[in-house]
């Protein structure tokens, strides 16, 4: 949305507990604020309600460009990487639902479908390498990496002898996807302030004293899971909401050196199982021990 024009990095919208449009209302982690937001702050506090506001103006384009840019970040695409099978996830768009789906009303691209992509649901689906990838992209100023884990096919030596190298494999280099370099820096500052700002950081309490400065965002995914008649004693099959907890980053956030993703499936909320989980991760890459850990709750 910035590197199209259709937001400004200092534009405000009023961050809410819940945003209606067209008889539908779309709640908010938060259902206690309201107030103005920037790109950066609504970052750093996770606020649904202000990127719901950007997917209503994506909606109202034409072409689908929020899908388009979702494509060039790598979403909906296998990565290539070199070692395993792997998905290549989903993101919707109004051909897909034409194509899909069987009755009229379900083929119809409506606004909560925009509403619902512009943070990461709906029927949106990504792998965590995909998103890992996404953090990558940011920490290095807009270049999509290419994935890869082999680095060379040796041929087994004897006792005593170095094995022969019978072919290398080198990465691929990072292709610009066209970001401006203006935008790449305010979602880099959203970042840091989401694991830096004691009052909007979501992930302040687990990264705020930590030596090494890391940038990074919580987030908290839901899916309905049925539950058959009879398990744990229900009368009647069940569909439940089960929260998936996500923590995504890069560090150091001068000089980056790794990016990652952590998934805790049924987890709950990103800030409080993800990102300590990261933080484990981080630990034990950069041989640097936190301090403490601070009490603070969060998306």
């Amino acid at each position: 949305a910035l590197s199209a024009g259709l937001i400004g990095p200092d534009e405000v919208f009023q961050c809410t507990g819940k945003y209606e449009i067209d008889g539908q209302t779309f709640r908010n982690w938060d259902k206690y604020v309201n107030e103005p937001m920037t790109m950066r702050t609504a970052l750093a506090n996770s606020c649904d309600t202000y990127f719901y506001q950007v997917g209503k103006i994506f909606y109202d384009q034409k072409g689908s460009p929020l899908q388009a840019w979702a494509r060039k970040m790598g979403f909906g695409r296998r990565t290539g990487i070199d070692v395993g099978p792997e998905s290549a996830g989903l993101v919707p768009t109004p051909a897909w639902r034409r194509n899909y789906f069987q009755s009229a009303i379900d083929k119809l691209w409506k606004t909560g479908d925009s509403i619902q992509l512009a943070i990461g649901q709906g029927d949106l689906t990504v792998t965590p390498l995909q998103m890992t990838r996404l953090y990558a992209l940011i920490a290095n100023g807009g270049k999509l990496v290419d994935p890869h884990v082999v680095k060379d096919v040796e041929q087994p030596a004897g006792e005593g002898e170095q094995p022969v190298i019978l072919r290398s494999f080198a990465g691929k280099p990072a292709r610009d996807i066209g970001l401006s370099p203006e935008a790449v820096q305010v979602v880099q500052e959203g970042l840091y302030q989401g694991t830096h700002d004691a009052y909007y950081g979501t992930s302040y309490g687990v990264f705020g004293n930590y030596p090494v400065s890391i940038a990074g965002k919580t987030g908290t995914a839901e899916k309905f899971v049925t539950l058959p008649k009879g398990y744990l004693g229900n009368k009647i099959e069940l569909r439940k909401l089960i929260d998936q907890s996500w923590w995504c980053g890069y560090g150091p956030t001068d000089e980056p050196t790794i990016a990652l993703c952590v998934v805790i499936e049924n987890g709950g909320h990103g800030g409080a199982v993800a990102a300590p989980t990261a933080l484990k991760v981080l630990e034990e890459y950069f041989h640097t021990p936190a301090t403490e850990i601070i009490s603070k709750e969060s998306d």
